[in-house]
């Protein structure tokens, strides 16, 4: 097998990783990791990510590297069966990510001046709507990601449309209409500094003591 193998002192950096995960795929071996797609692997991008997000708040800095690593695997997973099949190779996600973050970043890497991290918001959402083609706030609204959670991209749109000036009003009847009633909700929530998404996980944890308890009895 054509592979460095590392001694204890010494550390495995992100070519390694990428040329084991050729290795797992090449001829001889992993059976699994060669019948592996883009499709039957992209679930696998949802768990490791929120798994890494539960390291976070551990604040466990051995965790969250051992994890980032986990989410890392299916970014450079993604890239090997791309590069097989002559899609694209891992240098193309390199250079798109760090061509974007120079592009976004003018008050950095060109003449660009900034106020405050305010501006830079302002700033990085028009060279966004730029970069799409989007030629109005409701296109930009409309390109945030309909695979997000529901709760999430109902808050990120409330943000985006409040930010252009526009806080719409939901009428008495809203409670006939659940959805209407859920992005409600998710204002409320904003309204009140608590993130929709981690206050339904809080009271789903306190549901699952409560039902606890009832059932010890």
């Amino acid at each position: 097998m054509d592979f460095n193998f590392k001694n204890e002192n010494e550390k495995y950096n992100f070519d390694d990783l990428v040329r084991v995960v050729e290795l797992l795929r090449a001829p001889g071996g992993c059976p699994w990791d060669r019948e592996q797609t883009h499709e039957s692997i992209k679930r696998n991008l949802i768990e490791e990510g929120y798994e890494l997000i539960e390291a976070i708040d551990g604040g466990k800095p051995a965790k969250i590297a051992d994890e980032s690593g986990d989410l890392m695997l299916q970014v450079v997973f993604h890239a090997v069966i791309g590069k097989e099949a002559d899609e694209y190779d891992i240098d193309d996600v390199t250079d798109a990510i760090c061509r974007k973050l120079i592009h976004r970043h003018p008050h950095v890497f060109g003449d660009v001046s900034v106020s405050g991290s305010g501006e830079v918001l302002k700033n990085w959402d028009a060279i966004k709507r730029g970069d799409r083609h989007q030629q109005s706030i409701a296109d930009e609204l409309r390109g945030v990601s309909e695979y997000l959670p529901a709760l999430m991209r109902a808050e990120k749109i409330q943000k985006k449309a409040e930010k252009a000036g526009y806080s719409p009003e939901i009428g008495e009847t809203a409670e006939d209409d659940l959805g209407a009633a859920l992005f409600e909700l998710v204002r409320r929530a904003r309204k009140a500094g608590a993130d929709p998404e981690l206050a339904l996980r809080e009271y789903t944890n306190k549901f699952i003591d409560e039902f606890e308890r009832f059932e010890r009895k």
